[in-house]
């Protein structure tokens, strides 16, 4: 019976620790997050530097969404003309096709991004006039 009660009693420690572990872990982050957030606020270069980069991320989406779309029409294009329908030019255009909506996809995540940053900055812009 003693050992079960020591057992009981190391587990019991063993979670405090690793809660209170646990929990100083989260903490931190979200202070480092709030600086960060209130870093990015007062700093319209960093605003000016994120949008940038999302329009840079946003030109590669579009170049790579072009390629995508370019091999697409060729994939479909050979399958027009083919008599016999290849099943590897079919895996390889579905593929294609499923690249094709995820390049999509993300290349309306990033131009709502910059939408939001430019509204950022034309606030910050407001707030540095006013001042």
């Amino acid at each position: 019976m003693f050992y079960l009660t020591i057992q009981i009693a190391f587990l019991l420690a063993l979670a405090i620790v690793s809660g209170l572990a646990i929990g100083w872990w989260a903490g931190s982050k979200t202070a480092q997050s709030r600086t960060l957030a209130q870093e990015t606020a007062d700093n319209p270069f960093e605003a000016r530097f994120r949008l940038e980069q999302c329009h840079r991320d946003n030109a590669t989406l579009r170049r790579d969404l072009k390629e995508a779309e370019e091999r697409t029409e060729k994939l479909t294009a050979r399958l027009e003309n083919s008599t016999q329908q290849d099943n590897d030019v079919l895996e390889r255009l579905e593929t294609y096709e499923i690249r094709l909506q995820a390049l999509l996809e993300d290349l309306q995540m990033r131009d709502d991004t910059i939408a939001v940053l430019e509204n950022e900055l034309e606030q910050m812009r407001a707030r540095s006039n006013n001042t």
